[in-house]
């Protein structure tokens, strides 16, 4: 008789500390853009970072683009703190914070046509936040089916 482990490999645990990493990184990129003003948005065009225009477009976003954002990390956060304590909740977490994201992205893409006033650097970044965002929905779905997660 074989016996089975519900113990997870170490690529899962490389990646599920990768993702938390990204969720803390998230954290501060959020902190970053809810407390930006035009004097330290100057700094980001002065180093060439973001363009007048991009500043300008981040300094206008709305309330509810702003609490999307918030949604988005936190949810992906809290799915990553799941996923390090093996707990199932990172599935619905993961889902909701893709659903954020998406939400986001198409308003930056699709609504406010954003991409004509970023870099080509910024649109990359914004498929990589896609593309985690996917990765951690797979990759705790895949955690849970394999009995990883309780």
């Amino acid at each position: 008789m074989t016996e089975t482990s519900n113990k997870p490999p170490r690529w899962f645990w490389i990646l599920t500390v990768i993702l938390l990493l990204w969720g803390m990184m998230g954290m501060y990129v959020y902190y970053d853009f809810v407390t930006s003003s035009p004097e330290s948005m100057a700094k980001y065009v002065t180093a060439g970072t973001y363009s007048q225009a991009y500043a300008d477009y981040l300094l206008a976003e709305p309330t509810w683009s702003a609490a999307v954002f918030a949604l988005a990390v936190s949810t992906g956060i809290l799915g990553a703190l799941c996923m390090v304590l093996r707990r199932a909740w990172a599935v619905p977490l993961y889902m909701l914070s893709l659903l954020f994201i998406i939400i986001s992205l198409s308003k930056m893409f699709i609504l406010d046509k954003a991409h004509n006033l970023m870099s080509g650097g910024q649109i990359g970044m914004e498929g990589v936040v896609f593309s985690l965002g996917v990765l951690a929905v797979w990759v705790s779905r895949k955690a849970k089916n394999e009995n990883w997660l309780r």
